[in-house]
């Protein structure tokens, strides 16, 4: 008789780690996947965020209570690169924009406040 081969014990014990190894393993792999799309999805929106800051660098004529810039007008002005997308949707973010606010402080100086608008289709 040939001794070499698993028996059916061994091979069900094999299965069982495996299945439990898998229940722990599946979870956490998936959590970390959506925790990497929502970290990418913000890094998007500040980049956005970022483009518009510089943008305001040179067009602060422009801006005197309220202004929104909308990322396609960034992208033709070259503030962002073109074709953003959000990475856990893949949707663009063209029509996108951010909200600038000018708060005038006490001592004259100016503060701006920057509100990202998500693309209705692509929260």
């Amino acid at each position: 008789m040939n001794n070499k081969a698993f028996t059916l014990i061994e091979l069900l014990g094999v299965i069982v780690i495996l299945s439990l190894l898998l229940l722990v393993i599946v979870p956490n792999v998936t959590g970390s996947i959506k925790k990497g799309q929502e970290e990418a999805d913000n890094d998007t929106k500040d980049s956005i965020v970022l483009g518009a800051r510089n943008w305001l660098s040179d067009n602060k004529a422009k801006v005197t209570s309220s202004y929104t810039v909308k990322v396609s007008d960034m992208q033709n002005e070259g503030y962002l690169p073109n074709n953003i997308k959000l990475p856990s949707k893949g949707c663009s973010l063209d029509n996108a924009s951010v909200t600038i606010t000018v708060t005038n402080l006490s001592n004259g100086q100016k503060k701006y406040n920057y509100k990202y608008n998500p693309v209705n289709d692509c929260n």
